[in-house]
C-alpha cells in the first residue's frame, strides 16, 4: 500500500511539474508573439496609449478609420476591434487597457448578436480572456460565464490549450500586419457583387436577450460614462429597427451618447460601399467615419466643458 501511495504521489508530482513547465513555455511564447491576432492582442494590452480607442466586433475592425479621426480631432486613435468577439471580451480588453491608462474617449461598435442577443453558441471570448494573464479581474469575468472556470484555471496549460497551434502559426506576418493597416484598422477592398436574381434578406434577430451580455454592456456603459460613445454603424439595406431600444435607454440613464446609423440613407443603400451585407469596404468605411466625426467632436467638446 505504501508503495502504491508513493507511486501515485510521484505521478501526481510529475503531472503538476509537467503542467507548470508546459504552461510556462506557452505563456512565454504567447507573450512574445507579435504577429497575427495574438500579436494584436498583446500590442493592445501592453502598448496602445491612444487618446481615442475603438472597440467591437469585425464591424468595428473594418468600419472605423483612425487616420480620419486623428486628422479631424488632432487626437491619436487606435482601432481595437476583434473578429468574432463580443461584449464580454471587449469589456475585459478595455479593463486590461485601463490598468495602464484611461483613454479620453472609447467608441464601442454595438453588434446585436454579439452584444445583446442570446445565442446557443458563444463566440470566442473566453479563449482570449484565458490568455490575458495580467488582467486583474480575469478570474471573476471567467467565473461569471462558467463557475467551473475557477477550477480549470488552476492548470497552467489550460489558458493556452486552445491557442497552442495559433501561437505557432502567428510567427509570420499575416493580414493584421499588412502595410495598409491603419492603427489597427484593417481595410477591405472588395466590392459586393449582386447577382441578377439576388434578393436581400433582412437580418433576423432572436429577441431573447442574453442576461450575461446585457450585464457586461451595462457595466461598460456605467463605468465609462462621460468617456464613451456607443455606435451602431450602417448595415446594407437595413430598415429602421427598434431592437436597440433597451440599449438606448441604458445610455440615456447614464448620460452616454448613442448614435444609431444602421439605416443611413446614403451608405446603407449604396452597394459600391460594401464588401458584404454586414461589412463596409475601405471606401464605405471612410464615408462612415467622416459622418461619425461630428458626433466624436461633440462628445469631446462636452468633456472639455465639464
Amino acid at each position: 500500500m505504501k508503495k502504491f501511495i508513493y507511486t501515485l504521489l510521484s505521478l501526481l508530482m510529475l503531472v503538476v511539474l509537467g503542467d507548470w513547465a508546459v504552461g510556462s513555455w506557452l505563456r512565454h511564447a504567447f507573450a512574445h508573439t507579435s504577429h497575427d491576432e495574438i500579436g494584436r492582442l498583446n500590442y493592445i494590452s501592453d502598448s496602445v496609449t491612444a487618446d481615442i480607442v475603438v472597440l467591437g466586433s469585425s464591424r468595428a475592425l473594418h468600419h472605423y478609420v483612425p487616420s480620419i479621426i486623428t486628422d479631424s480631432t488632432g487626437l491619436t486613435c487606435y482601432n481595437c476591434g476583434f473578429e468574432n468577439e463580443g461584449i464580454v471580451f471587449h469589456y475585459a480588453l478595455l479593463r486590461q487597457l485601463q490598468q495602464r491608462y484611461r483613454p479620453r474617449l472609447v467608441i464601442y461598435e454595438l453588434t446585436y448578436d454579439y452584444d445583446i442577443q442570446f445565442l446557443t453558441w458563444r463566440p470566442a471570448s473566453l479563449k482570449h480572456i484565458h490568455a490575458m494573464a495580467g488582467l486583474q479581474c480575469r478570474d471573476s469575468i471567467l467565473a461569471s460565464v462558467d463557475p467551473w472556470e475557477r477550477v480549470s484555471m488552476l492548470s497552467h496549460i489550460y489558458p493556452y490549450n486552445s491557442l497552442a497551434f495559433a501561437i505557432q502559426a502567428s510567427q509570420a506576418p499575416t493580414t493584421y500586419d499588412r502595410p495598409e493597416v491603419d492603427n489597427g484598422y484593417i481595410p477591405q477592398f472588395k466590392h459586393m457583387e449582386l447577382a441578377t436574381d439576388w434578393q436581400f434578406q433582412p437580418q433576423k434577430h432572436n429577441e431573447q436577450v442574453d442576461s450575461l451580455k446585457l450585464g457586461y454592456l451595462t457595466k461598460l456603459i456605467a463605468e465609462n460614462a462621460g468617456h464613451l460613445l456607443i455606435v451602431v454603424s450602417p448595415r446594407y439595406l437595413s430598415p429602421e429597427d427598434d431592437i436597440y431600444g433597451q440599449v438606448e435607454e441604458l445610455c440615456r440613464m447614464h448620460g452616454v451618447p448613442f448614435v444609431c446609423m444602421v439605416s443611413d440613407p446614403v451608405i446603407s443603400r449604396d452597394p459600391s460601399l460594401w464588401e458584404d451585407d454586414g461589412h463596409l469596404n475601405h471606401t464605405g468605411a471612410q464615408a462612415f467615419t467622416r459622418q461619425l466625426v461630428p458626433h466624436i467632436k461633440e462628445i469631446l467638446t462636452q468633456n472639455i466643458e465639464k
